[in-house]
């Protein structure tokens, strides 16, 4: 038998007793093979609405023509029995929560449910989300209006979906956008509402399928928006509103009567058992909000809530649909979350949340903007943002806000398994791997179906480490053990990388299985691999794509941070302050293939494990054209801040005191990072 010398091999006992293997379902708080697969078919099993009545032609006008639809009238992609599977295969991929600090923000309130945000691809976190568990839907999709206006945050992710959406006409971007509606219809509870905000190109297309979808008896309001905005053209009329469709899952949903301002004329009476207000625009009362809104105006451009990306919504707008079809403790859901307008305002109103986009960046801006304001509701610094001594206290307000947990689904940044346990890596990989865990004893983790021909061995969850020769060594003697003739078996050995002493080992072991005609093959398999990914994804035929819906992404690099002081040409400006300073963020790259920076946030009053980054440079990229990669958003590196003298300063002429200065980069693959720098202003 081959043998291979390591450090601890004395210490290997060899055995070849019999390890019963078997198949059980884990019992575990988190999600597993088979428990996506019930979600699978519990979403082909939905039901459509009947429409005949409403959709259906008299018998004779269809005797006389032949052109007619399909008078079932299924939402566009639609198949009986598939759902949207065939389009849009199920990969049955897991959620990955790091158990860290960084994923886990803890403000005052950790035993209650935690609220969701999640990176990653929405039909796939849709399609790992419990029937029925959802009381409220706002979603905010792309319109219908041309590639370049919807490309919001850069990262290759967002572009390529949006690719995927404009590959056709109106008919691609529907079935693109039913397979989403038919989960959410699925997630939402009896009682649920959703809300659908398009505008003028498409609202009518998305009505007809949103009735096949939900119900043409479940369509409750046409919502217009009317705003004013920029300029008017002179031909034709400016169009200066959009569309919110409103839709609810059955009859009994719930709905909060909401009011808006009635302005009295001059010449009215006044009604003594009225209540009268009165504001700069005059006297008003309060009645019954109707299903056209003109009284929220459109996000101005010194908004203090805007970020400053071009589909920002007031929150505004949000607060009336939250507070109309939901009450506190519902869940409130956006699956094109961008930068957390519905997630923020929910967490105001004391909803739990779920939010998710395909944008790194985008969900970077979300959970800043969140935890700022858990923070002002708390009344606490959030876990992520404490002294050593605690949680620290301020001066604001003391609400109980639950934890936000950060989720990645497809996308995954190598460096967050580092910091998880072992077990729960093992639980990723057999489940990305559509694989069974082993509850028996033994080094085998699991098994792929069918039967126990594929048995699995999964290495470290730390990328940088490789699996071990005496864990090879037994897997190996396990398995050989329990041969049958005639039965082959494929064992698995999948890992983040393997040393070459571990490679070479292996080819002692398949030279040993040769020369003994043993009905065995060994595999190595690297997680960060194209095989990986084809055995993942091998429903998807192009495997071009298999990178798109799987992918480890590394973190950028920052080299140092280049810290000048500039000189103020105001003597009583520069006695007020500690000084202004510019930055910049030298040496930094991704270190993706094909990846480049998309953004630059920088946080000047940095706490070690949370960035909280400056209004002003929350997003700081710039639009770039070059031959091969076309035009694409680019980061700037550089930025300039006035820091406040201190009090101790202030105090004490010539006194300074010490900051820490924290960058963030994030690349158009999803890799992030953080570099910080103290020094004394």
């Amino acid at each position: 038998m081959p043998s291979l010398n390591w450090i601890g091999k004395e210490a290997v006992v060899n055995h070849d007793k019999e390890v019963p293997f078997k198949l059980l379902k884990k019992v575990k708080a988190g999600m597993d093979y088979r428990d996506l697969q019930k979600i699978q078919k519990e979403s082909t099993e939905q039901v459509l609405p009947q429409q005949k009545k409403v959709l259906s032609a008299a018998d004779k006008i269809r005797r006389k023509t032949s052109n007619l639809p399909d008078p079932t009238h299924p939402p566009m992609g639609w198949k009986d029995g598939k759902g949207y599977d065939h389009i849009f295969p199920w990969i049955h991929l897991p959620r990955l929560h790091p158990r860290n600090s960084g994923d886990t923000v803890i403000f005052n309130n950790p035993k209650a449910p935690a609220n969701q945000l999640i990176l990653g691809d929405n039909l796939e976190v849709l399609r790992t989300l419990p029937t029925e568990s959802i009381d409220l839907i706002y979603i905010d999709p792309p319109f219908f209006s041309g590639r370049n206006y919807n490309v919001i945050w850069g990262d290759t992710n967002e572009v390529r979906s949006f690719y995927d959406v404009w590959e056709g006409g109106i008919d691609s971007y529907l079935v693109w956008l039913n397979a989403r509606l038919w989960e959410m219809r699925r997630v939402l509870k009896k009682t649920g509402s959703i809300y659908v905000h398009c505008d003028w190109h498409a609202s009518h297309y998305i009505k007809t399928e949103m009735d096949k979808i939900f119900g043409y008896d479940n369509f409750r309001n046409e919502i217009i928006w009317s705003y004013k905005s920029g300029g008017a053209s002179q031909k034709p009329f400016a169009k200066k509103h959009d569309v919110i469709l409103l839709y609810s899952k059955t009859n009994g949903f719930l709905f909060n009567s909401q009011k808006e301002k009635s302005y009295m004329k001059e010449w009215s009476g006044e009604n003594p058992k009225q209540t009268y207000y009165t504001d700069e625009d005059g006297r008003y009362t309060l009645v019954n909000a109707k299903d056209w809104w003109q009284d929220i105006g459109m996000l101005a451009t010194s908004a203090h809530e805007r970020i400053g990306y071009p589909t920002q919504k007031p929150e505004a707008l949000l607060e009336r649909i939250i507070k109309a079809s939901s009450d506190e403790g519902n869940v409130v859901a956006d699956f094109f979350c961008g930068g957390g307008t519905t997630l923020a305002v929910a967490q105001r109103l004391k909803r739990r949340f779920i939010g998710c986009d395909s944008s790194r960046v985008a969900v970077s801006v979300t959970l800043d903007r969140l935890v700022k304001i858990g923070e002002e509701m708390s009344g606490v610094k959030s876990n992520v943002h404490k002294s050593e001594g605690g949680q620290e206290k301020l001066e604001l307000s003391r609400e109980k806000v639950p934890n936000i947990e950060v989720s990645y689904l497809g996308v995954y940044p190598a460096e967050k398994f580092a910091s998880i346990p072992q077990e729960d890596f093992v639980d990723f990989v057999l489940t990305c791997y559509g694989a069974s865990k082993n509850t028996a004893e033994g080094k085998t983790h699991g098994f792929r179906p069918p039967g126990q021909s594929e048995p699995i061995l999964v290495g470290p969850s730390n990328p940088n480490e490789s699996v071990r020769g005496k864990e090879v060594k037994a897997f190996f003697d396990e398995i050989k053990a329990r041969l049958e003739p005639n039965k082959l078996v494929s064992a698995k050995i999948i890992g983040w990388r393997f040393d070459r002493q571990i490679v070479e080992y292996v080819k002692i072991l398949e030279k040993y299985i040769e020369k003994h005609a043993l009905p065995l093959k060994l595999d190595l398999i690297p997680l960060d691999s194209k095989e990986f990914r084809a055995r993942v994804l091998q429903r998807y035929p192009d495997i071009s794509e298999a990178e798109f819906f799987l992918r480890f992404s590394k973190a950028p690099v920052i080299g140092d941070i280049k810290v000048k002081k500039i000189k103020d040409s105001e003597p009583a400006f520069a006695e007020a302050s500690a000084g202004k300073y510019e930055f910049e963020a030298i040496d930094a790259f991704s270190t993706n293939e094909d990846g480049w920076l998309v953004n630059c946030q920088w946080d000047f009053e940095y706490q070690e494990g949370h960035f909280a980054a400056d209004k002003d440079y929350v997003l700081s990229r710039e639009k770039v054209t070059d031959k091969k990669k076309g035009e694409h958003f680019k980061a700037v590196l550089k930025a300039r801040h006035i820091f406040d003298l201190p009090a101790e300063a202030s105090a004490q002429a010539g006194k300074s005191s010490e900051v820490i200065v924290a960058c963030k980069v994030q690349d158009n693959l999803a890799g992030e990072t953080i570099f910080s720098k103290k020094m004394k202003v």
